[in-house]
């Protein structure tokens, strides 16, 4: 006779997809359900998706009504991308082969993918046609990423439309093709390093044109249905970067007049990887806004005629959302503080999104956290998530501040699986949506603007202060963080560091002179932007005032530093100009570096290394 555990094995292809509870373990960590690229088709019967749900990503397919989710292709991994003929009878997407992503495409009933293209370049930003004949994309191929189109059959070469559009290091972005199939629209900064415009150019390589001035693009650009529009979300070259707060624009696609779209809620692009969408008819802009940890699906009329209203009131992100082309559905991920992410669907009429699978990973110890505020140095309330152990007692705990990266962006109310586990083993974890975050308004992303590290890393010591405040409290506190997280954590305790008997700053930047000078270019944007648009040249000071390095003296706190080689965005310079200060000035720390890791620490092998010695880190100087 079978075991009850045989059975729940049997019933499950891996304990990743099914209901059974896994161990929250660092390794599980790394294998927790992904799903992203949300496609939902034009007649809005099916939705293509990718997922680790059977190992390695993959693509696959669902009915929009609800039923069994298979996948694309049989047998093959590594899909990403994609992209539904207008027709809706066949799906091109990306794929590796002999070392490069290549487009192909299979009929969306099933069969045999054909191989497009053969080209040993990287590519991204995959689109079709209107006309069904042909493909858009972008690569690398001369060094520049440029703008290249490809019949949609197999075996064919690829024909360059653009020359020296974006830097090689610049992997935002997608070409935009016009209701004609004759013109493509597409983010360049050619005419200036630091600004994303739009431009066009005709198919056959005629009439390129910049079309906008005075606007960076902060997301892909879409065309109406109608042809007459193309709207986008985008800050005016003078204001802030405003991360996930952009401004709303329409521009008329003859004249080339644009105008802002007013609305209270902004336009959240998640790093530039979102898009605004249109309704079929042409009047109705549909985005994703982040308010206070939260994303929703937001609409607004295109002429602006009156408010915009929200479609969705969820809790949790939405890393990916689609709709279909006769704006019968939306379809998205919907991301929870318990819940790494299923399928969700919405109809146009509204109501209730209906959940299309139950894949996400169901972690055992793991709890919702406890939203808070704290007071900070200036008297403004900060937002927190208070993860607490998940069988509580009498005995006393370390905390541990946790600090978000990016800066601008926010932490978020999805799920946060290192504090999760943090929280696991017996710690008190504060996760801080700090001055600057997004989700809280302009006026409170503004205060980090020219005055990075400072008020912020006061922020990371006041939330030291509130947990020492706590009564399970045993007096003793961390902070780590990556990437801004790591900036932030190592601002900290050179704010004040008896706020800190440890510290794990991993992947960050400490001095801002050295590392404009080292970044790729989108690195070089946010320093830019953020230091009030001067560069390390037009104000050295500003720079220098807010370079961590500069305050080491200050510093008690024993400090854990990991950093990746290959990383440009935070360069791994950064680390060893650090480090090499650390030791000079005789500062109690350890480091550790990790040869293949660009920005972040992303290999499995790595992840657990990386957060086994951080946890050692805090049991050593914290319990």
């Amino acid at each position: 006779m079978r075991t009850v555990a045989a059975l729940i094995l049997a019933a499950c292809s891996s304990m990743f997809i099914c209901n059974a509870q896994t161990p929250l373990t660092l390794e599980n960590i790394t294998k927790v359900s992904r799903m992203t690229d949300v496609a939902v088709s034009p007649d809005g019967s099916q939705i293509a998706f990718v997922s680790n749900h059977t190992g390695a990503m993959k693509i696959w397919l669902i009915p929009a009504q609800g039923g069994e989710a298979k996948p694309l292709i049989a047998g093959e991994d590594g899909q990403t991308s994609p992209q539904w003929s207008p027709d809706g009878q066949t799906i091109a997407y990306l794929a590796p082969k002999d070392g490069h992503p290549q487009i192909f495409v299979v009929a969306a009933a099933g069969g045999a993918p054909s191989q497009v293209t053969s080209e040993p370049t990287a590519k991204h930003g995959l689109r079709w046609a209107p006309d069904g004949k042909q493909l858009a994309f972008i690569s690398n191929r001369d060094r520049y990423q440029d703008l290249y189109i490809v019949a949609a059959t197999a075996s064919q070469t690829a024909r360059k439309l653009t020359e020296q559009t974006n830097e090689w290091d610049e992997l935002r972005w997608a070409p935009v093709w016009s209701p004609d199939s004759q013109t493509l629209a597409f983010i360049s900064g050619r005419s200036s390093y630091y600004d994303d415009e739009l431009w066009m150019i005709g198919v056959d390589g005629s009439h390129l044109q910049k079309v906008t001035t005075g606007i960076r693009l902060m997301g892909d650009p879409v065309w109406s249905p109608d042809g007459k529009q193309i709207a986008f979300n985008a800050v005016r070259d003078d204001e802030y970067w405003f991360e996930d707060m952009s401004d709303l624009f329409v521009l008329d696609a003859a004249t080339h007049s644009l105008r802002e779209i007013p609305t209270e809620a902004y336009v959240s692009d998640f790093e530039m990887a979102a898009h605004v969408f249109w309704s079929p008819d042409s009047t109705l802009l549909y985005y994703r806004n982040i308010s206070r940890g939260n994303t929703n699906m937001w609409c607004v009329p295109a002429d602006g005629s009156h408010a915009a209203t929200p479609m969705t009131y969820g809790l949790g992100a939405m890393p990916s959302l689609d709709m279909a082309k006769n704006g019968s559905i939306s379809a998205f991920v919907r991301v929870t503080s318990t819940s790494p992410g299923d399928l969700f669907v919405l109809p146009a009429i509204g109501g209730e999104p209906q959940q299309l699978t139950h894949w996400a990973t169901q972690f055992a110890d793991v709890k919702a956290p406890v939203e808070v505020s704290f007071k900070a140095h200036d008297g403004m309330y900060i937002h927190g998530y208070l993860f607490k152990p998940p069988q509580e007692g009498n005995a006393k705990l370390p905390g541990l501040v946790s600090v978000h990266g990016g800066g601008t962006n926010a932490y978020g109310n999805g799920f946060h699986g290192l504090e999760q586990y943090m929280a696991s083993k017996g710690y008190t974890v504060l996760a801080i949506e700090y001055r600057g975050s997004s989700g809280y308004g302009r006026p409170f992303q503004l205060l980090s603007v020219g005055d990075w590290t400072q008020g912020q890393g006061w922020d990371a010591v006041a939330a030291s202060e509130y947990l020492h405040s706590l009564s399970d409290s045993n007096g003793k506190v961390g902070i780590y963080g990556g990437s801004y997280g790591g900036i932030m954590s190592m601002a900290a305790v050179a704010r004040d560091s008896s706020k800190f008997q440890a510290a794990a700053p991993f992947y960050g930047i400490y001095d801002w002179v050295a590392a404009y000078g080292d970044a790729d270019r989108l690195g070089k944007i946010f320093l830019v932007t953020g230091f009030n648009n001067y560069t390390p040249l037009e104000n050295p000071a500003l720079y220098a005032r807010n370079s961590t390095i500069n305050y080491l003296d200050q510093i008690t706190t024993p400090l854990l530093i990991e950093h990746g080689e290959l990383d440009r965005r935070a360069p791994y310079s950064q680390a060893l100009r650090i480090t090499d200060t650390l030791k000079k000035s005789n500062k109690t720390f350890e480091f550790f570096h990790y040869p293949n890791e660009q920005h972040g620490i992303r290999d499995p092998k790595n992840y657990v290394d990386a957060y086994t010695r951080m946890e050692k880190w805090f049991d050593h100087y914290l319990r």
